[in-house]
C-alpha cells in the first residue's frame, strides 16, 4: 500500500510525480472572474511616415551681392501715446510760460478790488457757497466792529469760497485772528488768516503757484517729528554717501526678498490650517451623525419599552378583570350555598312533622 501513492515507491522507483489538479473557474463570483478576462486587442495604427528634413545653409555665400550704399534716413513715425505726451508737454509748457508772464506782471499794490488798509483786514477761507456776506459779518462783529466785508466771486457771479474782513482796530484783528479760526459756519469750518498780498513781499496767490500751503498747523505730533527728523538724516547721509545708498538697498531688496518668503510660508502654513480645520469640520459631523443615530436608536428602544409597558399594563388589566369575574362567580357559589343552607332546616322541620303525625 506504502508502494502506491504521489511519487513514494519503493528506492529504485524513478517514476515523476504525478501532475496537480486542473483549476477549474467554476463557482467564482464575477467580479473575481472579470480580473481573468483577456485585455482587448491592441489598436492598429498606420506607420509613421519620415518627413524629409530641409537642409540650411548660411548666407555667407551672397554677402557679396548685397548694396555697399548708405540705406536713406528712416522717416520719424509717432505713435498714438507719443503724440497724446508731446500735446500734453507742449500745452504744460504753454501754461508754465503764461503762469510766469502773470507772475511777472502781478503787483497786489495797483489792485482796484483791494482797498483799505492791509494790517486791519482779515482773511477768511474755505467759505461754504451758501453763506452770505451778511451772515459773515455777523459772526465775525463779535469779534470787534468792522468797517468794510468784501467776498470774491468769479466771473459769472458765484462765489470764491473766500472773503476779506477789515476792521476799524488793529487789536480787533488779532483777536478774530486768534479766536476765529475753526470758526463753524453753515456746516462749514472756516480759516482765518491775515492779509499777505499787501503785507509780505514777495508773496504770490496759488493760483500763481505760491501760496501760504496747506494753512494753520500746529506742532507735529512726536511719531510725525521723529519721522521727519528720520528723512532729514536719510537725505544727509545720501548726499554724503551714495555707495550707502546701494547697500542699504541692496539690504532692503533681502528685506523684501525674506518677506515674500514668509509671506509664502504663511500661505502655505494658512493652507495647511485651513486643511486641518476642514477635517476637523468633517470629524466632527461624522461625531454628530453617530450621536444622532446614537440618539435615534435610543428613541427607537424607548419606544419599544414604552409598548411593552403597554403591554405589561394590558395583561395586568385582563389579569385584573379574571380576577374580578372569578370573585363574581365566587359570590354567586356563596349566594347559592346559603340559598341551600336556608332550605336544609325546612325540610328537616317538614320531615320532622311528618314523623310526629305517623306516630299519633
Amino acid at each position: 500500500s506504502d508502494s502506491v501513492g504521489y511519487g513514494r515507491g519503493p528506492p529504485g522507483d524513478r517514476r515523476p510525480p504525478p501532475p496537480p489538479p486542473a483549476m477549474s473557474a467554476q463557482g467564482l463570483p464575477a467580479h473575481i472572474l472579470a480580473l481573468f478576462t483577456p485585455r482587448p486587442p491592441p489598436q492598429h495604427l498606420p506607420p509613421q511616415v519620415k518627413k524629409k528634413t530641409i537642409k540650411l545653409t548660411g548666407c555667407a555665400e551672397f554677402v557679396d551681392f548685397l548694396p555697399t550704399e548708405t540705406p536713406p534716413e528712416r522717416e520719424s513715425w509717432e505713435s498714438p501715446l507719443e503724440r497724446k505726451a508731446r500735446r500734453h508737454r507742449e500745452k504744460l509748457d504753454k501754461h508754465k510760460d503764461e503762469l510766469k508772464r502773470l507772475a511777472t506782471d502781478y503787483d497786489p499794490h495797483k489792485d482796484p478790488n483791494a482797498v483799505g488798509d492791509p494790517f486791519k483786514t482779515l482773511f477768511v477761507a474755505r467759505i461754504s457757497y451758501d453763506t452770505t456776506e451778511k451772515k459773515l459779518k455777523r459772526e465775525f462783529e463779535v469779534f470787534g466792529s468792522i468797517k468794510r466785508v468784501r467776498m470774491v466771486y468769479d466771473q459769472k457771479g458765484k462765489p470764491r469760497g473766500y472773503a476779506f474782513i477789515e476792521y476799524e482796530h488793529e487789536r480787533d484783528l488779532k483777536n478774530a485772528y486768534k479766536q476765529g479760526d475753526g470758526k463753524k459756519i453753515d456746516g462749514r469750518r472756516v480759516m482765518v488768516d491775515v492779509e499777505r498780498g499787501r503785507t509780505v513781499e514777495g508773496w504770490m496767490p496759488r493760483r500763481l503757484g505760491g501760496g501760504r500751503g496747506p494753512g494753520r498747523q500746529g506742532k507735529p505730533s512726536k511719531k510725525k517729528a521723529k519721522r521727519l527728523a528720520a528723512e532729514a538724516l536719510e537725505k544727509k547721509e545720501k548726499e554724503k554717501d551714495p555707495e550707502k545708498d546701494r547697500d542699504r538697498e541692496k539690504e532692503k531688496a533681502r528685506d523684501r526678498d525674506r518677506d515674500r518668503d514668509r509671506d509664502r510660508d504663511a500661505d502655505r502654513d494658512g493652507d495647511r490650517e485651513r486643511k486641518r480645520d476642514v477635517e476637523k469640520d468633517r470629524d466632527h459631523e461624522k461625531v454628530k451623525t453617530k450621536e444622532k443615530e446614537k440618539d435615534k436608536e435610543r428613541d427607537k428602544e424607548e419606544k419599544k419599552e414604552k409598548a411593552k409597558e403597554k403591554e405589561k399594563d394590558k395583561e395586568k388589566d385582563d389579569e385584573k378583570k379574571k380576577d374580578k369575574e372569578k370573585d363574581k362567580e365566587k359570590d354567586k357559589e356563596k349566594v347559592k350555598e346559603k340559598d341551600r343552607d336556608r332550605k336544609r332546616p325546612r325540610e328537616r322541620s317538614r320531615s320532622r312533622d311528618k314523623a310526629k303525625k305517623a306516630r299519633d
